[in-house]
């Protein structure tokens, strides 16, 4: 069985409250049927039916209010109770049947109406789960388990929109909630999924059906298909921005310098204000131990892109590879004030004031690179 979150908002933790108004209705019971002080029947029952819950023996709980329902049939608060002790007991199915009879008697009961609803979800009726879910949230809209059962009932059921309206008014309230961000997830990844095969059905040869599939492949880690589909996309659109680079950060990856180096070349003649095409050149260039030409591109991205912090990093890596320490430090201090959580760049920093002669600010340098590493 697959239990609801157990936190502050969850079915289990709302017991005590969702049963107060359970607990008026027997306390008007008592007063009509104590004498000279005694305690009444239904009193002693709903007693003992609180003590097995706090001590979480719902079968005891349930038992209490089986007893309660044989005194009194339209107490149909204590027949909401019965279901949720039956649901916390693992006896879903039971419990779906007594909570569906509670709302046949009074459909204003809201736990029964929730409970019913992730009932039905356990049992994998998650169309038949919606509407109970629904009128949970319409009559509680601020009550997050609700509107996360419903949001999950709507996902199942392949109402993926609708789902997302949900989950995204609840990341608003929960920004870290694990089960909202693995939803979000999985809708974002289906109306990705349908997006796509609508492409494709309506424009097969479009380049960017290549492109999807290659950044698909790209994140599984298979370069070969990514390559591939790539590489298609480009003959479909030979001036698509942006692709040169994605093909070229892969055959970099698989060892092919030179062709990636071809690919950020071709990217540059094409598109020669790209501050970032010019990096990626200018950066490969500096790795492949071509500092000369480096140089060239990597300045020039920087005049295009002031406050680009890579490009800035990577002048200050040639820089110090020059000597040219004092100038290292400008750009690698300018790179860490314009990105101060990316560690290589401390690394780089710590190398300069170390070369500089500076060796306190080189320490500090370092233990940020190694806190920010370690992240």
């Amino acid at each position: 069985m697959v239990k609801p979150m157990c936190n502050a908002t969850s079915p289990r933790n709302k017991i005590t409250r969702l049963s107060f108004s359970f607990t008026q209705f027997v306390l008007c019971c008592c007063l009509a049927t104590s004498v000279w002080g005694q305690t009444s029947p239904v009193e002693s029952l709903y007693q003992k039916a609180r003590e097995a819950e706090a001590q979480k023996d719902y079968r005891s709980a349930a038992t209490c209010y089986e007893k309660l329902l044989e005194l009194d049939p339209a107490m149909h608060q204590a027949r909401s109770n019965l279901g949720i002790m039956h649901y916390l007991d693992g006896e879903i199915s039971k419990a779906a049947r007594v909570l569906q009879k509670a709302l046949e008697y009074d459909p204003e009961l809201y736990a029964a109406r929730l409970f019913l609803g992730i009932c039905l979800l356990e049992l994998n009726q998650h169309e038949q789960a919606v509407p109970h879910l629904e009128k949970a949230v319409q009559a509680q809209p601020r009550d997050s388990t609700a509107r996360l059962h419903l949001a999950r009932a709507l996902y199942l059921s392949d109402r993926n929109q609708a789902a997302l309206e949900h989950l995204e008014q609840l990341k608003g309230k929960q920004p870290d909630n694990p089960e909202v961000l693995y939803l979000l997830g999985r809708v974002h990844m289906r109306l990705s999924i349908e997006a796509h095969e609508r492409l494709k059905a309506q424009n097969p040869n479009y380049y960017r059906i290549f492109q999807l599939l290659g950044e698909n492949y790209e994140i599984q880690g298979l370069y070969g298909a990514a390559i591939a589909n790539y590489n298609k996309a480009l003959e479909s659109n030979p001036k698509a921005r942006g692709l040169r680079l994605k093909l070229g950060e892969l055959y970099k990856a698989s060892g092919d310098w030179q062709k990636s180096l071809d690919l950020y070349r071709q990217e540059v003649s094409d598109n020669p204000t790209d501050a970032f095409a010019l990096y990626k050149l200018g950066s490969t260039l500096l790795d492949q131990g071509n500092p000369s030409e480096a140089c060239i591109h990597l300045k020039r991205s920087i005049e295009l892109g002031e406050n680009f912090a890579p490009a800035r990093l990577a002048y200050g890596r040639y820089l110090l590879g020059q000597n040219q320490v004092q100038e290292a430090l400008a750009q690698l201090r300018r790179a860490v004030q314009m990105d101060s959580n990316h560690a290589p760049a401390y690394f780089q920093l710590a190398q300069a004031y170390q070369r500089s002669g500076n060796a306190a600010a080189a320490q500090e340098a370092l233990e940020k690179y190694e806190a920010l590493k370690n992240k």
